[in-house]
């Protein structure tokens, strides 16, 4: 019979590698930081960056990201291109504009 409680038996679960996608959206938030947004990770399949102003209770995006041949392309919840992992003090300016903490 197997042990109902694997922890109990010395086994420790691991968490899984971040996913390439994953450091990707990390140096997005970091690069967010100068915004004065909120930007946290959602351990989805595939991760998502939320990304919100605390000076509004509705500008909240989720951005993702995909592997494209020579980078990664981050895209808004609707689908539009915002930049990609070469670019991400522009991409940060744009999800900045996007959620009103900065003016064009």
């Amino acid at each position: 019979m197997a042990d109902p409680h694997p922890i109990s038996s010395g086994t420790v679960p691991t968490a899984a590698p971040a996913s390439d996608e994953h450091r990707e959206l990390s140096r997005l938030a970091d690069a967010l930081t100068d915004y004065g947004v909120w930007a946290r990770i959602i351990d989805d399949d595939p991760p998502v960056l939320r990304v919100s102003n605390p000076q509004s209770d509705y500008a909240v995006e989720d951005v993702s990201c995909e592997r494209r041949a020579h980078d990664h392309a981050f895209l808004a919840s609707f689908g539009v291109y915002l930049g990609s992992s070469d670019s991400l003090a522009l991409t940060a300016r744009k999800v900045a504009w996007l959620v009103g903490a900065v003016e064009r």
